[in-house]
């Protein structure tokens, strides 16, 4: 054995030693990896891009299930999240553009409801206002504008208590009323009357998902119908449900499948190469692009996959594309971006189509991304209200809690 190996391996072991009969030093460890992103936040990466802090994570209580809308109408869009590991969900009020960098202090915290990884937000009892949506089965009915900071007029109604993920506020039987799909196997018809009680709200089922990612409402043959599109990374793939039409909506509805291995994370579901149809792009091991090659009908799909771009030298682990979105950045609307967010510790990236087949990969060199541990989907919102969109995640164990990047503009 070499010189060398001898000492890497007591190196290691004194470093687990410090870690054993320290606890201070672990702790130190611990507080300096939370509080890292302060040296970060606010500053512009070499191409301009800012990561903003809308509210920091510095407890592990998980923040996730970005939603956003203008709950105050004042013109700016404000954020709601949950907070998994929290078991708790805030409504964060947009300061305003002169303070649109800073920490928003001014928010609202719902009654705990237990662990929650995923949220949805729509009008569920037809009074034009925006409500909220748990994923452990709880709904929290907004009581208008005059009783908007005061969390205890949100009426909560529970109409089930195990998690199902993806919850999607939809019309799903055509009837006017807006119904809830909860987990991509069931959907909740919203009544006529009564609406904020559970038993009025009738279940029916739709399939076998077990881990949805995505859960998106689409007309996918062109006939006219919504089907549901859904990405689920343990059991069915990429695969669509097939609206079976009015007199059988409540039925289970047919299952198509568009990649049927299970593994991979988000999915995006737009046009990309300027054809007009609309193509569909899941993160994977590597990033999947199915181009859509006809109009109407089941979909067909040329797949084609695009490797992961290597990363700078500060980044220690192997990227795991994670979220994604179709994003214009190069002026050039007939050929839309690519945007990835990695999972663990890494830089975000986007692909421009450079000819047929052909797609380039490009780093976005943010500031500080091995500072970013883990971190979700990604949300495309003018949150600034500049006029472009800015990219909003939110990032779970390294401190940095619900953030957004600041578009420096490519015009």
């Amino acid at each position: 054995m070499s010189k060398h190996t001898l000492l890497r391996i007591f190196s290691f072991f004194a470093v687990v030693c410090t870690f054993a009969v320290d606890p201070a030093f672990a702790q130190k460890k611990k507080h300096d990896r939370k509080t890292e992103w302060k040296k970060h936040v606010g500053k512009p990466g070499p191409d301009g891009w800012r990561v903003n802090v809308i509210q920091p994570d510095p407890h592990d209580d998980g923040p996730d299930g970005f939603n956003y809308h203008d709950w105050d109408g004042d013109g700016d869009l404000d954020v709601l999240v949950n907070f998994e590991e929290g078991g708790y969900s805030r409504l964060y009020f947009n300061p305003g553009k002169e303070r649109i960098r800073g920490l928003w202090t001014d928010f609202i915290e719902f009654e705990k409801h237990g662990k929650c990884e995923d949220s949805g937000i729509g009008d569920l009892d037809q009074d034009g206002d925006v409500d909220y949506v748990a994923n452990g089965g709880h709904v929290f009915f907004n009581p208008g504008r005059k009783e908007l900071r005061n969390p205890a007029k949100w009426t909560k109604m529970t109409l089930f208590k195990q998690e199902a993920r993806n919850p999607v506020v939809s019309d799903v039987d055509g009837d006017g009323l807006n119904d809830l799909i909860i987990g991509a196997k069931a959907w909740y018809k919203q009544p006529v009357t009564n609406k904020q009680v559970a038993s009025n709200w009738k279940r029916y089922e739709l399939g076998d998902a077990i881990w949805p990612m995505n859960c998106i409402v689409t007309d996918m043959d062109g006939d006219g119908r919504k089907d549901i599109l859904v990405q689920e990374r343990r059991k069915q793939g990429l695969f669509y449900y097939v609206n079976p039409g009015k007199d059988k909506i409540t039925e289970r509805w047919p299952v198509k499948v568009i990649d049927a291995q299970p593994s991979g994370m988000f999915a995006a579901h737009g046009d990309v190469n300027g054809d007009g149809l609309p193509d569909l792009i899941k993160a994977a091991g590597k990033i999947r692009i199915f181009l859509r090659k006809n109009k109407k009908g089941p979909p067909q799909y040329e797949r084609v996959e695009i490797d992961i771009p290597a990363q700078p030298s500060s980044v220690r682990v192997q990227p795991k594309p994670k979220g994604v979105a179709i994003f214009e950045m190069n002026g050039d609307p007939a050929y839309p971006e690519i945007l990835i967010i990695p999972e663990f510790e890494a830089q975000l990236w986007y692909l421009t189509r450079t000819g047929k087949g052909m797609w380039k990969n490009t780093l976005m060199r943010m500031p500080a991304p091995e500072s970013r541990k883990k971190m979700d989907n990604a949300f495309l919102v003018d949150l600034d209200g500049d006029g472009d969109l800015d990219i909003a995640t939110t990032e779970e164990n390294g401190g940095w809690g619900v953030i957004w990047f600041e578009n420096p503009s490519f015009k």
